[in-house]
């Protein structure tokens, strides 16, 4: 529904601005009028330049916890039978994120005004996703937004806990290997030229490992400028390239054969995609919107194109069980329990029992992967650093053939 920016009088001919949610123009006076306002410039439709034009994205990111928060706080007070313009106020005060107290206000006062809270929340859809929009909406038609907040907060919830051990899991070997490279590139920079100036005092030929350690220490200090430019420029072109489709869509692909790592990514994009499906499947949307939003908040590529390829199929008359065998994909008991649930009604429950399997296997893959980084890190390190030290005091056992 269209939202229409307005400038009137009232009846205290006060200046009254705001923002009013009406099928056309006439519909937005008339809405107006019984508010006891008069419109005194000509109404002009709210496009989302509003929320542009605040910009208060520099006063910090809306991250998926602030989401989780401010949901399962507002589900709370909506439970109580707060209303929700009041709600959202009394969140305004509690709300840690200064950019999500802004958000709060503007859209208390849009409601206010006689705004829907759904498109409250699409004025700020880089924040909530279209997952947490549709199925508010939904919940408005069917008049269960008590019980749709406090599932989309159980579902953020997981979702959070589920990529927080995936980054914890992939976060672990990234950080230990940069700790492992600045060690070591500090010792090739500061530590092996003193030993280059002992032996070069002392005269010579150097052991071969000993001298293919200087020359890369040599080499180091001379284009380690260059080196630390290249690195942060590919790694500014590979976040720009990923913005394009068909260029993230091979970069996914190839992190889904990664060995360990790729069927770690594997399993918790299926339990997302389980669980964003069963989510909004229970709140009331149909097959085809939720397969939509399911793959446009999926965060892999290969997995969006299936999921949207299996929607096109589902609307031509296919089941989303054969649909979804025809792509190797989506795993055999996905599969199965989809095709299960369609034949008894209820996908819903299936997807949910499908998300809970593939987030025990997750949390498995996670400690199994821990556990198998430890000691390949720790002899990949060790090795390396065995290999300096062994390489610069090999010519000590050599001393006397040095010194002329």
């Amino acid at each position: 529904m269209p939202v229409y920016k307005y400038v009137g009088r009232d009846v205290f001919n006060r200046i009254r601005k705001g923002r009013v949610e009406a099928d056309s123009i006439e519909v937005a006076k008339n809405l107006l009028l019984s508010r006891g306002v008069i419109a005194i410039e000509k109404l002009k439709e709210d496009t989302g330049f509003f929320n542009k034009n605040l910009d208060i994205s520099f006063l910090g990111r809306v991250s998926l916890k602030d989401i989780v928060l401010f949901t399962r706080q507002l589900y709370a007070m909506v439970h109580a039978g707060i209303p929700i313009v009041n709600a959202l106020r009394i969140l305004k005060e509690q709300i840690p994120n200064r950019r999500l107290k802004a958000i709060a206000e503007d859209m208390a006062t849009f409601i206010e005004e006689g705004g829907r809270f759904s498109t409250a929340l699409s004025q700020h859809r880089d924040v909530f996703g279209d997952l947490y929009i549709s199925m508010v909406r939904a919940a408005e038609e069917a008049g269960t937004l008590e019980e749709t907040l406090k599932r989309l907060a159980e579902h953020l919830e997981k979702i959070e806990k589920l990529r927080g051990k995936v980054k914890s899991a992939m976060f672990y070997p990234v950080f230990v290997t940069i700790v492992a490279v600045v060690i070591i590139v500090g010792i090739l920079v500061f530590v092996i030229p003193t030993f280059q100036k002992l032996y070069e005092s002392l005269g010579g030929n150097l052991p071969a490992l000993t001298q293919f350690v200087i020359n890369m220490s040599n080499w180091l200090r001379d284009y380690i400028g260059w080196f630390v430019f290249a690195l942060v420029i590919l790694i500014v072109l590979l976040l720009q390239l990923r913005r394009i489709k068909k260029v993230k869509y091979v970069m996914d692909a190839f992190l889904l054969k990664l060995p360990v790592f790729g069927d770690l990514i594997l399993k918790s994009s299926i339990a997302n995609f389980s669980r964003t499906l069963a989510s909004m499947l229970a709140s009331g949307l149909n097959v085809l919107d939720a397969l939509e939003i399911a793959g446009d908040t999926s965060n892999n590529e290969v997995i969006k194109k299936a999921v949207l390829d299996v929607r096109k199929q589902v609307e031509r008359g296919v089941s989303m069980g054969t649909a979804m065998s025809r792509y190797r994909i989506f795993p055999p008991m996905l599969i199965n329990m989809v095709s299960i649930g369609e034949e008894a009604g209820t996908v819903d429950q299936m997807l949910e029992k499908v998300a809970e399997f593939y987030e025990e296997e997750v949390d498995r893959a996670v400690d199994a992967l821990t556990s198998l980084i430890e000691p390949v890190m720790i002899v990949v390190i060790g090795g390396a650093i065995g290999f300096i030290i062994v390489a610069m005091y090999l010519p000590i056992f050599k001393i006397g053939e040095l010194i002329r």
